[in-house]
């Protein structure tokens, strides 16, 4: 290879100033053409001496920038006091288009267009890089290092006890940010490189929900399907009660077309998603052909068996009038329930019936520890909930202290 067209890193260059090898005069030669060489990329107007100048301005240099339209002087006493304002003025203007947050705007950009990433996913980045201080976010990235970021976390955000999930993940997406400017030449170092996020995981929230928390109790379940059977035409009602016999996800369950049913079983294939236009801050609401844990690699959904309540819930979404290709539909109309409106009427009937979860979550949870009871393996339960036999392990099996006196009673 010649060395001679090779360009030198970071650490070659400070290899050679450390060493003491360079002179100082060297240097400076070599940062007064780099800089010169820079501002002539951008700079399209002549610079030249003032040779008949009178004044204070007799022997300067002399040029103009053009600034929202309008011409403005540069002057220098010399050549090289006037292309190092002109270098400050040039880097000033780059690094306003290269701030932490400009980068990830392009991060944002790039996530959308290149990886194909859902505006779900960008949404969640912005609400993780709003816990970033503005201060940090107005800053070069090139300048900020790891003592900025530091001083952000222990001076902020640990303060607010952010819960650790929250935590982990904000500061897995500076991380992308950093390394997004690395590729794109905005920035030469990550500092999350240097900064473990075990650190500082324990002035986090660690606080987790109760297994009381999470699904909802038999006591429940049965106050919520009396308190639904006045409501036969209502479809919201009607999607709590084939959630608690289905432990469909609540973006399944208003894209469940009429022709996914038969007489035994229910097609689980689709999802409803909303999508928020940054520009208009409209929502869009879209049915896709694939589950939550399909996106990568679609397989047709799942199967699950009707029970004999879920089939009358069934009977009675066929009999709110209108007609429509979707099962859940208002009356009259042929347009799906939206999954908000639907986990908004959950929320509130759960909050007037005293229930302790609030959310559609918790019938996937309860059906999942019904199934548990009646024997049915992990295997099982991983097929018919529609996700992987380790996460149903992990985060769908629980123990729940409502249980202990029938625990009790049946160790006698």
């Amino acid at each position: 290879m010649d060395r001679s067209t090779q360009s030198f890193t970071i650490s070659e260059i400070t290899l050679l100033l450390s060493s003491g090898t360079m002179e100082p005069a060297m240097v400076q030669d070599m940062l007064t053409v780099a800089k010169k060489n820079y501002v002539l990329s951008r700079h399209s107007q002549s610079i030249a001496p003032m040779p008949h100048a009178k004044g204070r301005k007799k022997g300067m240099w002399k040029t103009y920038v053009y600034v929202e339209g309008k011409r403005k002087e540069f002057l220098g006493k010399d050549e090289f006091e006037l292309y190092d304002k002109l270098y400050d003025y040039y880097t000033k203007i780059d690094n306003a288009s290269k701030t932490l947050i400009s980068v990830f705007e392009q991060l944002c950009s790039y996530k959308k267009t290149v990886m194909m990433r859902s505006q779900n996913t960008i949404d969640d980045d912005r609400s993780f890089f709003s816990n970033v201080s503005t201060e940090l976010q107005t800053s070069a990235i090139q300048d900020i290092t790891e003592d900025d970021v530091r001083y952000w976390i222990v001076n902020d955000f640990v303060l607010k006890h952010p819960k650790v999930s929250r935590f982990k993940k904000t500061l897995q997406l500076l991380d992308q940010v950093f390394e997004y400017g690395r590729r794109k030449k905005a920035c030469t170092e990550n500092p999350m490189s240097y900064i473990p996020i075990s650190d500082y995981l324990r002035y986090c929230d660690t606080s987790k929900k109760t297994d009381e928390e999470k699904a909802f109790s038999e006591n429940e379940l049965r106050r919520i399907s009396e308190d639904t059977q006045s409501q036969q035409s209502n479809p919201r009602a009607l999607m709590a009660l084939l959630a608690m016999e289905t432990g469909c996800r609540a973006g399944e369950l208003p894209a469940i077309h009429v022709d996914d049913i038969n007489d035994d079983y229910i097609h689980i294939h689709r999802q409803q998603l909303r999508e928020s236009d940054p520009e208009t801050g409209k929502n869009r609401i879209y049915e896709v052909s694939y589950t939550k844990d399909e996106r990568t690699h679609p397989h047709d959904g799942r199967y699950i068996p009707l029970t004999d309540k879920a089939k009358a819930v069934i009977k009675a979404a066929h009999n709110i009038p209108g007609k429509s290709v979707y099962l859940f539909h208002d009356p009259n109309s042929d347009a799906m329930v939206t999954k908000d409106s639907y986990s908004h009427n959950l929320r509130k009937r759960c909050l007037r019936l005293g229930c302790v979860p609030t959310n559609n979550h918790a019938f996937r949870m309860a059906f999942n520890s019904r199934l548990i009871r009646l024997g049915f393996s992990a295997d099982d339960r991983a097929l018919i909930l529609g996700h992987e036999v380790q996460t149903n392990e992990s985060h769908y099996s629980l123990t729940d202290k409502r249980r202990l006196d029938e625990i009790k009673s049946r160790l006698k």
